[in-house]
């Protein structure tokens, strides 16, 4: 049984993983979904147990062989180009679908799949779940109307906006952003705003059924901003170690890190959940065992 990495051959993540189950004795191969059509080569039947992979090496995988998919990043197929942009068009959706049937359809342990990549992807829908378990999330506006924006605004003594999706970090809202050329921005894309939590940052990475959690400590709005924060195991109330676990079975996420602020008077709040966290910083700085847990969830008998 092999199991497969999701990724850019590139990404020092996916590279770590595959060195780690290899050492465990177990076999694992990469995937860089970028090489469909043209050097791998990928073939679906009615069936899902009929999926059958030509990695560039040769390798063939077929889907009964694979244990497990480690979905780290997907780049999505890269069409040669052809003359005719409408072809390339049809190309290149031709080549999508194939590779997104196979990870909807495989049956494998996903480690995590497609339904937890598009909810992170949705994240006020992803937020909405959250909030309905009883989880104390920020209240929150995704929105591309200025006069929302601004009542949003007025509403909270201090506000932070970042993307709707992601892809960028959060910063704090201040009055020049709600003047008028900054509003009109919003007719391009629109924006989450989000009331500013105080306290400090926590990052709870959850594995299956374990739970590993640590603070980060940094005068940042955003900790990604900070090139050296302190980062520390902390321990997690039972309550609150429990909250993560279903968090993660509600977003179908059977590895993640999800990130909270925990305030002043000891409330964990919910910001949002990874379904593809990096990890080895934390790892390296705070000594929590995050690769033997996901490489334990991996290895796992395939359900």
């Amino acid at each position: 049984m092999t199991v497969l990495v999701l990724a850019d051959p590139e990404d020092a993540h996916a590279r770590h993983v595959l060195g780690a189950v290899r050492d465990r004795g177990q076999d694992a191969e990469l995937f860089d979904a970028a090489c469909v059509p043209t050097t791998a080569q990928l073939s679906l039947g009615v069936s899902a147990a009929e999926a059958r992979l030509q990695l560039p090496s040769g390798r063939v995988l077929a889907a009964e062989g694979i244990a497990a998919v480690y979905w780290r990043t997907y780049q999505p197929p890269v069409v040669p180009p052809i003359p005719h942009a409408d072809q390339h068009f049809l190309a290149q959706n031709d080549a999508r679908a194939l590779v997104e049937s196979f990870l909807i359809r495989t049956p494998c342990r996903w480690v995590n799949g497609w339904n937890a990549f598009r909810l992170h992807q949705t994240k006020p829908v992803q937020l909405a779940m959250v909030a309905a378990l009883g989880v104390p999330v920020p209240d929150s506006l995704f929105s591309n109307d200025p006069a929302e924006v601004v009542r949003f605004a007025a509403r909270h003594p201090r506000v932070i906006f970042k993307p709707v999706q992601g892809g960028a970090h959060a910063r704090t809202l201040d009055r020049g952003d709600l003047d008028d050329p900054r509003l009109a921005s919003l007719t391009i894309a629109p924006v989450t705003l989000q009331e500013e939590i105080p306290g400090v940052s926590v990052r709870v990475f959850v594995a299956g059924d374990r739970v590993a959690a640590c603070t980060i400590d940094t005068p940042h709005l955003d900790y990604r901003d900070d090139p050296d924060p302190v980062i520390a195991a902390t321990p997690l109330p039972d309550d609150v170690a429990d909250a993560c676990r279903r968090i993660a079975r509600t977003l179908d996420l059977a590895w993640t890190g999800i990130d909270f602020r925990r305030t002043p008077d000891g409330r964990h709040v919910f910001l949002e959940a990874n379904p593809s966290p990096m990890f080895l910083g934390f790892e390296a700085r705070c000594g929590l065992p995050l690769t033997e847990m996901l490489v334990e969830l991996l290895l796992a008998p395939r359900p």
